[in-house]
C-alpha cells in the first residue's frame, strides 16, 4: 500500500511528502498575501476559502462555505472594471469575485478552519418557493 502524505493546512492527501509540503507553502503564501491586503494571482489547484450561502426562498441551493479548490480563474467586469473571478470544484456552477473573497480570507479562515465547502440543501417546502 502506497503511503499518503497530508497537507496540514487543508487536510488534502498527496502521494509524496514534497507535494504535501508544497501545498502547505502555497496555501500559507496565498493567505499571507490576502492578510497583507493583496489580491494574489490564483492557479488551478490552489485552495482558498469561500463563504456560506443560505436562501430563504430556494433552500435547495444552500451552500456551506469553507476550503475550496480552484479550477478556473478569469477576468470579468464588475462595476465597469476588469476583476478577477474564480470557479471552484465544490461549487462549479458559480463564479466568485476573487477581489472580494481575498479581503474576507482571514474572517473565513477563522470561521471554517479546515472544513471544506459543500452543498447543504434544505428541501423543506417552506424554504423552496416564493411566498405571496
Amino acid at each position: 500500500m502506497t503511503p499518503n502524505y497530508t497537507c496540514s493546512e487543508t487536510q488534502r492527501t498527496f502521494p509524496t511528502a514534497e507535494e504535501a509540503r508544497a501545498s502547505e507553502a502555497r496555501f500559507r503564501e496565498l493567505q499571507a498575501a490576502c492578510d497583507a491586503g493583496q489580491v494574489p494571482e490564483l492557479r488551478k489547484g490552489d485552495v482558498i476559502y469561500i463563504g456560506t450561502e443560505l436562501y430563504i426562498s430556494h433552500g435547495c441551493d444552500d451552500f456551506r462555505g469553507g476550503l475550496a479548490e480552484v479550477i478556473e480563474t478569469r477576468q470579468e467586469k464588475s462595476k465597469g472594471l476588469l476583476t478577477p473571478f474564480v470557479r471552484v470544484v465544490q461549487q462549479p456552477d458559480s463564479l466568485h469575485n476573487w477581489k472580494m473573497l481575498a479581503e474576507e480570507q482571514s474572517t473565513l479562515r477563522g470561521r471554517h478552519g479546515t472544513n471544506w465547502a459543500h452543498p447543504d440543501p434544505d428541501h423543506r417546502p417552506e424554504f423552496n418557493g416564493y411566498r405571496q
